[in-house]
């Protein structure tokens, strides 16, 4: 797996959706797990999941876009956009 570096730009998190299908306790061992689901030319979407075992305690899909320095939405860097490649 890839560790991608902070964009040295500011991000943008969409509106998303959440469900919260189960509650987590104090000390229980829990996975995030994140997967793109679409990179276009200046979004990226993303499903993230939060596990515990097999049992999954939350769902969600997330949409981020970058944004330039005058707050209008630019491509994503290459680099995040090979990831897919």
């Amino acid at each position: 797996s890839e560790i991608i570096t902070p964009l040295p730009w500011p991000t943008f998190a969409l509106p998303f959706s959440a469900d919260y299908l189960a509650p987590a306790r104090f000390d229980d061992v829990l996975e995030v797990r994140t997967r793109i689901q679409l990179i276009t030319g200046a979004r990226l979407v993303l499903a993230q999941s939060v596990e515990r075992g097999s049992a999954s305690l939350f769902e969600a899909i997330v949409t981020l876009v970058c944004l330039g320095e005058a707050g209008q939405p630019i491509r994503l860097p290459a680099n995040i956009r090979r990831i897919t490649d």
